[in-house]
Parts: structure tokens; sequence; C-alpha cells
């Protein structure tokens, strides 16, 4: 959170929260829930939400923050509430991954070969890479 702030250059104030608990089981705290009243208790009319840890937009993302906790924050008497997009299928976070596995595999290797068929056209990787002893 404090690289993205930073590299963002925002000077708006910020809080970190956690989301995703799943079971009985302690999570990390605070929760978006208890961090969405504490702001009400301050006065906070307008929030953003931004779910850095989700690179995809998914269940959690879009139910559980973006309708649940959107509905909580009306509820406590917030007059905004938005929420990022995630980076799904963005051109350069897909580049990034491709670098990513590139670098991993240690080679050159074709990012996507043209397959075509019943005529529609699709990526299909060049080579594929096994690991093994």
């Amino acid at each position: 959170m404090r690289l993205l702030t930073q590299r963002a250059g925002w000077r708006n104030p910020h809080r970190l929260c956690y989301q995703s608990k799943v079971g009985a089981s302690r999570w990390l705290q605070p929760s978006l829930h208890q961090t969405l009243r504490g702001l009400a208790d301050e006065q906070a009319r307008e929030v953003c939400v931004v779910p850095i840890a989700f690179v995809s937009d998914h269940v959690e993302t879009l139910a559980e923050i973006d309708h649940e906790a959107r509905h909580e924050a009306h509820r406590l008497g917030f007059t905004q509430f938005e929420m990022s997009a995630g980076l799904n299928d963005s051109p350069k976070f897909i580049e990034a991954l491709r670098d990513i596995v590139l670098d991993a595999l240690g080679q050159m290797v074709p990012a996507s070969v043209s397959v075509k068929g019943n005529a529609l056209s699709f990526a299909a990787p060049g080579y594929a890479a096994a690991a093994g002893d």
C-alpha cells in the first residue's frame, strides 16, 4: 500500500484493511467492515476501496466489496462509495505476466503463435516448458 500511494502520488488519507475471511479462524485485522464503521464514526462520507491484493475482479471483489460493502457504507451514511477495477486483462498487466514467465524460464520463447480453427482465431503458446529433476 505504501508503494502504491507513493508511486501514484496519492495524498488522500488512507487505511489498510483486509477482506476475504473464510471460516471460524481469526483473520487479519482490521476488516473492511470494521474500517467502514470506524470511518463512519469519524464522519467520513466518501470512500474509495482499492483491492490491491486482487489482480482480477471476481466473487470477492464484485459481491463482497462492490455490493455488500457498498450497501453497508450507504447504511452507515456514506454518500459516495467507489471501488477501483482489478487489472483483469489489461494489456500492460498481461505483458508483465509474460515477462515474468519468460524470465522464470530463462530462455527466449515466442509470446504466442496464431492458431486458426472454425473461423476463430486463438493465441496458443509456441512452446511448452516442463520442470523436472
